[in-house]
């Protein structure tokens, strides 16, 4: 253990001299416990998103601690010193320090994690992808994972899903990784771009509706006036509402920004509008009372910006996805509806559930007033 090295660190980063020189106490009087939590504090310092200083901290400081602390909190250092080193060298970094499972299970399950994390990187998606099947099979048979474990599993595969360029298996993945991890512990840097690349997916992403639900995410509040990343809130809107007039303002506002990523000026024209046409159909047909959902052709063509041949299609694959429920008659040309999946309720949606419930509370109102009126002729009768 090199003491000298905290003085070092200490010269210059002399904001954190607190923390080094906690260190050096706990280190003195073997408090292994506050020691990794104080070490911990240290690293996770924004100062420390770049350079390298982590890394001669951890070589010449932490290092010969390995066999005291906790097995899971040291490969957790060991995993935010990894960041300070290029893909390869980071997973010659970590490969001495490999935990066998027999020796502790969480702490091992994380170490491949890291490994994983540091294979995809190196875009040797393969090599990652074995590892973490087989992970996911222990952890699936495994009692009592640390959360820490689940939050960096779902965060690597995420990670590879990204690189595959599989929006849907990504999005899916980071919002398990953000089930598993405290919003206060992703680096601030990281929440807003985070928030952002978790948007798009939804919105390129075969299949997924429950924007709403998204929108229910602590970590979306950090897109709220970033001036980088705020603007895709706009689009997301568009899509909870399903108001193509709100997807339109948002394409128009944003076109530059809509332009400059690859995917999202893809799905313009392509998965996003298919599924804003699908959303459209369950707005129309949320906002119609139960009785008046027999919607025709005509009706849903020009609510959904589609030509009247593509409508059956259109129903029937919203139908396939679980969306709505209902029965299309292709003799009448028309389609009653008697169901729509729930949606998260905003003011407008309640206020509309509001004004149904007064209109049913009248009808009952008045049907028992009706009741009333009949009980003597039916007593006399």
């Amino acid at each position: 253990m090199d003491t000298q090295c905290l003085e070092t660190q200490k010269a210059k980063h002399p904001e954190l001299a607190p923390l080094l020189d906690k260190l050096a106490s706990y280190s003195n009087s073997k408090l292994y416990h506050q020691l990794t939590e104080t070490a911990i504090e240290y690293i996770q310092s924004p100062v420390f998103a770049t350079g390298t200083d982590l890394v001669d901290l951890f070589e010449q400081f932490l290092k010969p601690f390995e066999k005291k602390l906790d097995p899971v909190r040291w490969v957790f250092i060991l995993s935010i010193v990894a960041k300070q080193k290029d893909a390869d060298g980071a997973l010659t970094l970590i490969a001495p320090f490999e935990v066998k499972k027999e020796v502790h299970r969480d702490a091992c399950f994380l170490w491949k994690c890291l490994k994983g994390e540091k294979q995809v990187v190196s875009k040797k998606y393969e090599d990652a992808k074995e590892l973490l099947e087989a992970l996911g099979k222990d952890i699936d048979e495994s009692y009592d994972v640390d959360p820490l474990v689940h939050s960096a599993f779902h965060k690597t595969y995420a990670s590879l899903y990204k690189g595959l360029d599989r929006p849907k298996d990504f999005y899916k993945s980071s919002l398990l990784f953000l089930a598993y991890t405290p919003i206060d512990k992703i680096p601030a840097h990281d929440k807003s771009r985070l928030a952002f690349e978790v948007s798009v997916a939804s919105l390129i992403a075969e299949g997924e509706f429950d924007f709403g639900e998204l929108l229910q995410q602590e970590i979306l509040k950090t897109l709220d006036g970033d001036a980088t990343y705020g603007w895709i809130m706009d689009l997301l809107n568009a899509f909870v509402e399903g108001k193509f007039e709100l997807y339109d303002e948002a394409l128009k506002k944003h076109k530059s920004h809509v332009e400059g990523l690859p995917e999202l000026k893809k799905g313009v024209d392509g998965v996003m509008k298919k599924k804003m046409q699908q959303l459209a159909l369950m707005d129309f047909a949320f906002r119609r009372p139960k009785k008046q959902r027999r919607l025709t052709f005509s009706e849903i063509a020009q609510h959904c910006r589609i030509d009247q041949v593509e409508v059956e299609p259109l129903v029937m694959k919203t139908m396939a996805e679980n969306l709505i429920i209902g029965k299309l008659d292709q003799v009448d040309q028309d389609v009653s509806i008697t169901w729509v999946k729930p949606r998260i309720l905003d003011k407008d949606r309640i206020a509309l559930m509001r004004e149904r419930m007064d209109a049913w509370s009248s009808q009952t109102s008045m049907l028992l007033d009706h009741l009333e009126e009949m009980t003597p002729e039916l007593l006399v009768s």
